[in-house]
């Protein structure tokens, strides 16, 4: 029973089930901005996940296409890859439906990120074959993950304090800062691999790792907003759980106990809906 439950919790991991939970819980908080009481468009929500899921999925079968499964998430989806496309066509035509029901400011938001999501992946596959590639792959990767959770909630709001969108920018430095300990996780593991951490170097790596931490810091004393005081607090909280990953290297790389646990860092924002 116990093996059964572990296998049944990796397949959700490996499917990124934990990252769609963390857009989700994320984009909450940009909902509730900039007094705590912002109405959430469920629709919206709803398809950011979706969306979110679509995209993870995607990437990885992409990737295969482009070199053999190295990690056992590539494998996972490497083996299964039939029925993820099928999964991909049934969610896309649910976000569509939902979309019907979406505001106009988020339908247009929407259609042009869906432009800029398709010249993402258009350009990946182009530049597949660049020595490159993973590294705009990392930091575009950052980009779009953003403002997918960030934009989808604030192209519904009008008249927003430049300490909102501060919020928005630091959350884009989270992302990255976790998608950079991933990175580096990996150049440990298959040290042939390219990734950005490895193009860096560990020095350059901690530095940037801590500097977000010092920058979320600072962002609480920015505001007086008692509610985007509580988001810089928890991006605080995200920032110190991701460096304690990044520090615990050689604890946390066995059975790449190191995702999961930075999958969750993304969802210590629903902690607002309880304080």
């Amino acid at each position: 029973m116990k093996e059964n439950r572990i296998v049944f919790l990796k397949t959700l991991h490996y499917l990124s089930l934990d990252v769609v939970v963390g857009a989700v819980a994320c984009s909450w908080i940009f909902w509730k901005i900039p007094d705590g009481n912002g109405a959430v468009n469920l629709p919206s929500i709803l398809i950011l996940g979706i969306c979110t899921w679509i995209i993870y999925i995607l990437d990885r079968l992409l990737d295969n296409l482009n070199s053999e499964p190295q990690d056992t998430r590539h494998q996972f989806h490497f083996q299964h890859q039939y029925y993820l496309q099928i999964g991909i066509i049934i969610l896309f035509f649910i976000a569509s439906i939902l979309a019907l029901f979406l505001p106009r400011n988020i339908i247009y938001f929407g259609v042009a990120l869906s432009i800029l999501i398709l010249i993402y992946f258009y350009t990946l596959q182009k530049k597949s074959k660049s020595a490159n590639y993973q590294y705009f792959k990392e930091i575009f990767t950052s980009f779009i993950y953003s403002l997918c959770v960030v934009g989808s909630a604030f192209s519904a709001k009008i008249n927003l304090e430049w300490q909102a969108y501060l919020a928005g920018f630091i959350f884009f430095l989270l992302v990255h800062q976790s998608i950079l300990i991933f990175s580096f996780y990996e150049s440990q593991a298959y040290p042939a691999t390219k990734n950005l951490a490895k193009k860096l170097g560990k020095t350059n790596c901690t530095y940037l790792i801590l500097g977000v931490l010092a920058i979320t810091t600072i962002s609480i004393f920015f505001t007086d907003n008692v509610f985007l005081q509580k988001v810089f607090f928890i991006e605080t909280l995200m920032a110190f759980c991701s460096v304690l990953i990044y520090f615990f290297h050689e604890k946390l790389a066995k059975n790449e106990n190191y995702r999961w646990l930075g999958e969750m860092v993304f969802w210590l924002p629903s902690m607002l809906i309880f304080f």
